[in-house]
């Protein structure tokens, strides 16, 4: 049973990069449709609030949740994977 824990936490981490820096790019890539090279540059040095406002702003703004979902469900999904199995593992 250990090695079927171990096993979905390694797919909790990996949901967690994938789903991150996903989101992360598609964030960036909204920025820069509308603010520009520069709002890159604000953006990378404010990564916290471009990860968590920009998904709202474009679902809110343009209709478009798939960032929303893609940040925030691939978190929840990863933190439900680990939890599952460190449970199981025993850890």
């Amino acid at each position: 049973m250990r090695v079927l824990g171990n096993l979905i936490k390694v797919a909790g981490y990996i949901v967690f990069i994938v789903s991150g820096l996903w989101g992360f790019f598609l964030c960036l890539g909204i920025i820069s449709k509308i603010y520009g090279s520069w709002g890159i540059v604000a953006a990378l040095c404010l990564t916290p609030v471009t990860f968590v406002g920009t998904p709202l702003y474009a679902g809110f703004k343009f209709g478009n949740w798939f960032p929303l979902f893609l940040n925030y469900g691939g978190s929840i999904t990863a933190i439900v994977l680990t939890s599952i199995g460190s449970a199981i593992s025993g850890k």
